[in-house]
């Protein structure tokens, strides 16, 4: 009998390492989509943006909202479900609560959507797009 104190990571065995990392491999695909939708937003609306802006033309302008303010809605949207997922990866991480085995399911996690929304990674993009497009749209009246 060892009187060596145990160590930390005794806890983790291999299947909820191996829960650990699938849940892992959503919080990056994820976070990959949304890196993804910031950019398809910004290729739109430079689209938008630099056609009316080089015709003047307000209703160009104020049609290239629509699809940033549904990409912003998006990648509002797939920040919130990372967040959600992260509070199931603690969950398992520190098994403070009994999580199912291999659970995927993430929809009970409490992550308000006001902290994706307001999030400094997506309000300040999102917002800097919106404002080209009120000044051309102002600029075209």
């Amino acid at each position: 009998m060892s009187n060596e104190p145990k160590s930390a990571y005794e806890e983790f065995r291999p299947e909820r390492i191996k829960h650990m990392d699938l849940i892992q491999a959503v919080i990056a695909r994820l976070a990959s989509e949304a890196a993804l939708v910031r950019g398809w937003a910004l290729t739109v609306a430079a689209a938008f943006y630099g056609f009316a802006a080089k015709n003047l033309n307000w209703r160009i302008a104020a049609v290239g909202l629509l699809p940033v303010i549904a990409f912003w809605w998006l990648n509002v949207y797939c920040l919130w479900t990372e967040q959600k997922y992260r509070c199931l990866y603690n969950r398992v991480a520190t098994s403070a609560e009994s999580v199912e085995p291999f659970s995927m399911d993430a929809s009970k996690e409490a992550a308000p959507m006001s902290k994706a929304i307001w999030s400094p990674v997506v309000w300040p993009f999102y917002f800097a797009m919106v404002a080209v497009g009120a000044v051309i749209i102002v600029a075209g009246l």
